[in-house]
């Protein structure tokens, strides 16, 4: 009788091979698919982000010609819901999950490959394990990136449309940024997506391991799920507090040129002088209008916090639950 997974007869072989790659494939899988449920799950508060991070490059919406529509967190909700419906909180979503599920497969999968490179190296081993883990984590970021930047850019352009809609899906989308903007179009702004990601994620995972170690010391149980979920919103809290005004540039960034119009500016630096001018000028009698300046970086901050949390916190925890569960096939490797 034939072994289905003894090698070498009759191409068995190849199942004991399909069996050996489960675990990695297991990764990618669940990497991807807590990338999606977290991205769902809070995908209004990030339309209303965009829409608050967007706003001081689009004037021509403005109500009345100084003052942009989207200043407050439920102001906005219930414009969106005024003007578009419950659905509307969702829009872009289905181009968030086909960038969110490769996107978080890879930063999944390469941070964990790349840590345990860096631990089995001479050099690396002797860094300190925070030092290991930023570099893992900024790694894996820089593949996601490089490799997911346009599924980025066409998500953007997707969610920060209102009641004109000039791309109307994924597809659409792309071949109107290649027709209006040429190919260079999909990559706008990703060299601020590298500054800005990269030691984002960076410190979301590193500070992940950190806040585990620290509400294990506070009494949570190890591997308990409760513990995923809290240090995955601490964590994702911290790095968006710290990176914040660097992912409102890169939002800014992706959306210039849009339909072919005249580019708001050519560079990061343009970006942010007219960020900062749009603050100032909005506030001229203030004798402290140059903080509202500053302050006009951080627009968008309160609906980021109020989605990053319960997103970290879902996305780490439902990566976790599937990496523990036994999945379809597992039985052959690890019987119990």
């Amino acid at each position: 009788m034939i072994d289905p997974l003894r090698p070498g007869m009759n191409g068995d072989g190849l199942i004991r091979r399909c069996i050996d790659a489960l675990p990695e494939v297991k990764k990618v899988v669940a990497g991807g698919i807590a990338g999606c449920v977290s991205k769902t799950a809070v995908a209004p508060l990030s339309r209303v982000t965009i829409l608050m991070q967007v706003q001081s490059m689009r004037p021509h919406k403005f109500v009345d010609g100084k003052n942009p529509n989207n200043q407050y967190l439920f102001q906005s909700l219930r414009k969106i819901y005024l003007e578009e419906g419950i659905t509307g909180f969702w829009r872009g979503n289905l181009a968030t999950c086909f960038h969110r599920f490769p996107y978080t497969s890879i930063t999944f999968y390469a941070n964990a490959a790349i840590r345990e490179t860096l631990q089995q190296s001479y050099y690396a081993s002797k860094l300190p394990d925070q030092s290991r883990h930023l570099l893992a984590g900024g790694g894996a970021a820089c593949a996601a990136v490089c490799t997911l930047h346009p599924l980025d850019v066409i998500k953007t352009r997707l969610m920060a449309q209102t009641r004109t809609e000039y791309y109307s899906g994924i597809i659409d989308c792309a071949k109107k940024i290649c027709r209006d903007e040429g190919v260079r179009g999909l990559y706008r702004g990703i060299s601020v997506s590298l500054c800005s990601t990269t030691p984002s994620i960076a410190i979301n995972f590193t500070t992940f391991d950190e806040f585990k170690r620290l509400f294990v010391k506070l009494g949570l149980e190890p591997g308990c799920f409760s513990l995923t979920f809290c240090a995955g919103a601490c964590a994702g809290s911290f790095a968006s507090i710290a990176m914040f005004p660097m992912d409102l540039v890169r939002r800014q960034m992706q959306m210039v040129g849009v339909g072919g119009r005249p580019l708001v500016y050519t560079n990061v630096w343009q970006a942010i002088r007219h960020i900062f001018l749009t603050g100032v000028l909005r506030n001229q009698g203030s004798p402290i209008r140059w903080l509202f300046g500053f302050r006009e970086f951080f627009r968008g901050l309160a609906p980021e916090l109020m989605k990053v949390a319960p997103h970290n916190a879902i996305m780490f925890s439902t990566q976790n639950h599937l990496i523990s569960r036994k999945w379809f096939g597992e039985e052959l490797l690890y019987p119990d």
